[in-house]
């Protein structure tokens, strides 16, 4: 190594592992789900080249969080292989300039980090549409009380964007247009699941199969889960709301407990020490 690269302190430069940051930033940022701009081929073929070189079932693991978080364009798991790629290869060049063993320690969160934005991004979306769900339901029962088929008020539902998020519209219009391209709904609905690892709309799907095969009435269906649903959600309310006392106990006991302790003790202390020091000094 040459000895101006020896002497380099990273720490005597900021600016370098600042931009290091922005740039890992600005990669993860254009390669966003509602980005439009692929990276070229010639970038993203030797990130996915490296890619399948590990465990399937970790790139199985990969394709179902861009799935579910919402990332589906044609050239995803390419951006993705390259938001996880070049990050670790910079860290790792980084060592000309750091230690060797800090390059490397950086390389782990690096090459991790993609997989943590998207684990989030997955469970926020799956939330919005968990949240939106009974509105949708709703808006379906009104739909087929004044006389739609199931398939045109699936259609309708996913052209509405007042009370249901886009992220549902989107999942109901692929399955109003799976099923007019001739999919069983058998299978349509299961295809939905896989798509958003919603276990609601699994439910909702098996649900309206057991009501196409017994004939039992689809508007008592939707209602039925759309009140379950709604029951779901006050349950989970409520149980975040009996953890609340657990949540405050540390900062009630080491934060608020000492300064009020201080506050009524200190008087008494203080009243104490007086009385004791004469006696003390005889």
């Amino acid at each position: 190594m040459p000895l101006a690269l020896q002497q380099l302190n990273i720490w005597q430069y900021p600016e370098l592992l600042l931009a290091f940051v922005l740039g890992l930033f600005v990669l993860v940022k254009n390669n966003s789900p509602r980005k439009s701009n692929p990276l070229p081929l010639w970038l993203t073929s030797p990130a996915l080249a490296l890619l399948s070189r590990f465990p399937e079932g970790y790139r199985r693991w990969l394709n179902r969080m861009q799935l579910w978080s919402g990332w589906r364009s044609n050239t995803a798991y390419g951006a993705l292989a390259a938001a996880k790629v070049y990050p670790v290869l910079a860290s790792l060049l980084l060592g000309l300039i750091i230690p060797v063993w800090l390059s490397v320690l950086l390389a782990i969160p690096a090459f991790f980090f993609a997989d943590a934005v998207l684990f989030v991004m997955s469970k926020k979306r799956k939330e919005r549409i968990k949240q939106s769900l009974p509105q949708a339901l709703d808006l379906m029962v009104l739909c087929v009380d004044a006389g739609l088929g199931l398939d045109a008020t699936i259609s309708r539902i996913a052209s509405e964007k007042s009370a249901v998020r886009h992220e549902l519209n989107d999942e109901l219009m692929i399955l109003g247009r799976d099923i007019l391209l001739g999919m069983e709904r058998e299978k349509a609905y299961q295809d939905l699941y896989l798509r958003t690892g919603v276990e609601e709309l699994k439910s909702l799907g098996a649900s309206l199969n057991q009501a196409a095969q017994l004939g039992i009435s689809v508007s008592k269906i939707l209602r039925g889960q759309s009140e379950f649903l709604r029951s779901k959600l006050s349950q989970k309310a409520e149980e975040k709301a009996a953890k609340l006392p657990i949540y405050m106990a540390f900062p009630l006991w080491f934060c608020i407990m000492p300064a009020l302790m201080v506050i009524v003790l200190a008087p008494s202390f203080i009243t104490f020490f007086d009385y004791i020091k004469p006696l003390m000094m005889k």
